[in-house]
């Protein structure tokens, strides 16, 4: 008989989180140590940086280690063979890479098509998004509804669907500790205020080159940022 073995169809991150997990789990690092840097990690094991981020998110939101933005990840403890990973089916570079594909051209169309009503409900967004940033706060939830009250204003009732379906799995638990991280980095928050400001205002002016270029910036420095901005 020939000996196969089943194909694993998690996720890379999860599968290089199970390693270091079972590594911490076995006692290889103590409780409060600083694991090896991400590059050190991410070539030991031969993956990228992205996949490598998004593993260490997924040991932090079950409790096996402590991100610090600037300093690195710290060994939790003490810890359990019991502790799991979280299983989701979607990677949050990966949502990404989508929401970059999409959301620009439901950007243009929106400068386009939208509605009077429509035009009022980002101003009313955008004011309480900037009244958060005055207070040095994020709220994710603003964040969501001003890009999706941009995605209805395109008039396509499918483009809205498949972003509504996108911005679901940025409420699973490794996508929202991922961005809770970089709402705590106060130039990434002003950043991505001023990249809003820049599309409402392009969209308000009717002007869909300029409303597609400006998203396409800002989801150009959230991807960066969301690899970037770490160590």
């Amino acid at each position: 008989m020939m000996k196969l073995q089943a194909v694993s169809n998690r996720k890379l991150y999860l599968q290089i989180a199970d390693q270091i997990r079972d590594q911490i789990t076995a006692g290889a690092a103590a409780p409060g140590k600083q694991l090896p840097s991400e590059r050190d990690l991410a070539a030991s094991l031969g993956v990228s940086r992205p996949t490598l981020r998004e593993a260490l998110i997924a040991l932090e939101v079950a409790g096996l280690v402590e991100v610090r933005v600037g300093v690195g990840a710290f060994v939790r403890g003490p810890q359990s063979p019991g502790d799991h990973l979280p299983e989701q089916s979607h990677s949050p570079i990966e949502i990404m890479a989508v929401r970059r594909m999409l959301e620009p051209e439901a950007a243009a169309l929106a400068a386009q098509s939208i509605a009077p009503e429509g035009l009022a409900r980002l101003a009313e967004v955008l004011g309480h998004m900037q009244a958060d940033a005055d207070q040095d706060r994020w709220s994710s939830e603003w964040d969501r509804t001003l890009h999706l009250a941009i995605a209805e204003g395109a008039g396509n009732s499918m483009l809205r669907e498949i972003l509504d379906i996108l911005w679901n799995s940025r409420s699973e638990e490794v996508d929202k500790r991922f961005h809770d991280h970089l709402a705590t980095i106060s130039e990434v928050r002003q950043q991505i205020m001023e990249d809003h400001r820049a599309i409402v205002a392009a969209i308000v002016q009717r002007d869909g080159e300029a409303a597609r270029a400006a998203m396409a910036a800002h989801l150009d420095y959230v991807s960066a940022a969301m690899l970037n901005t770490w160590e």
